[in-house]
């Protein structure tokens, strides 16, 4: 979020205040109304399976669960968005986003270093007027333009499609304040870090770090029909082979499936997470991987998949993500909201 002066006070309440002097009540009578747009089904993504590239031989892999764990810390961002009025018929949103590591210390979770949080205003300029924009620039507010790098003809008309643009924005904010946290954590520290999501996007987290991802979500799927069936059936505490997973135009990744529960009632995705980590450079090239850099990738797969499934007590009840969010992750998200509030 680009800020062209330090704002007075940066809380929704400070931003209402400015935007009430600005623009009057009438202006602000959605303000705190409804829920965050996060949760908001603006749009979905279709359910998918994309192709990936196996790294080891197929067939599902039983782990032993340790019983000291091997994660440090945890890793995990939020965003709260809300619209807190109109002017001139576009719409004027209000985010927050922060990101924290939450370290193991005497069995108790701390803040390691200290959290991001950034909050501003995010509107469109040329929809605004120059008048608004003007004001809005001299009351302190943080302001983010959402459609600075668009040209007239490409701007949304539709309230909708600059809140869904606005979303975006706010997205890769959370994500940007996620991926300098593990950058510092993985240039500070050798200890293990669990970042809640892919890892694809962050170069920090290479091959020599101390950090992997866990998603949880499965909008697509990897692998070829006969291969997401082994994955959909796997038992507790089985993992899938390694396969690399080349996000253009980001990096590859290595990854697995690993079920961390019971399949309740039959679903196939229930207690289902694929793991990321970055890929040694002997794997990066399928036609020359040799034995033993394949042995040294399953032990590597095995530990962390241990080290995984040890944290799944306690449970992260009563969220109704339980199966997957395990409370390491949970407990950092909920310092996060109390941090981020509205």
């Amino acid at each position: 979020m680009t800020d062209e002066r330090p704002p007075a006070d940066a809380s929704l309440r400070g931003a209402l205040r400015s935007l009430r002097a600005l623009f009057g009540d009438g202006a602000l009578m959605a303000a705190g109304g409804g829920p965050p747009l996060e949760r908001i089904a603006l749009r979905s993504d279709p359910p998918s399976v994309a192709p990936c590239v196996p790294l080891e031989a197929p067939g599902t892999r039983p782990v032993e669960v340790p019983t000291e764990p091997l994660v440090a810390a945890f890793l995990d961002g939020v965003q709260r968005s809300r619209v807190v009025g109109y002017v001139a018929g576009s719409p004027l949103i209000y985010a927050s986003v922060a990101a924290a590591v939450r370290d193991r210390v005497a069995r108790r979770l701390e803040t390691w270093r200290e959290p991001s949080v950034r909050r501003a205003l995010f509107v469109s300029r040329r929809r605004l007027g120059e008048t608004a924009w003007n004001q809005l620039m001299e009351s302190g507010v943080s302001v983010v333009d959402i459609t600075a790098e668009m040209t007239d003809d490409a701007i949304p008309v539709h309230p909708f499609a600059l809140r869904a643009r606005a979303l975006d924005l706010v997205a890769l904010e959370r994500e940007g304040l996620e991926r300098r946290l593990a950058a510092e954590w993985c240039r500070r520290e050798s200890r293990w870090l669990w970042i809640d999501g892919g890892i694809s996007g962050n170069l920090a987290v290479d091959e020599r770090a101390t950090a992997f991802g866990v998603v949880k979500s499965h909008t697509t799927l990897y692998g070829t029909a006969e291969q997401v069936a082994s994955v959909l059936a796997l038992r507790e505490a089985e993992r899938s082979p390694a396969f690399l997973v080349g996000h253009r135009p980001r990096r590859a990744v290595a990854s697995w499936y690993l079920r961390l529960r019971t399949a309740a009632g039959g679903d196939p995705l229930h207690g289902l997470v694929r793991v990321e980590v970055s890929p040694p450079a002997d794997m990066l090239d399928t036609d020359t991987i040799t034995d033993d850099a394949r042995e040294r990738l399953t032990a590597h797969c095995d530990r962390l998949s241990a080290g995984i499934l040890a944290e799944r007590a306690p449970l992260s009840l009563p969220d109704p993500r339980w199966d997957t969010l395990t409370y390491g992750i949970h407990a950092c998200e909920l310092y996060l909201d109390a941090l981020v509030g509205h």
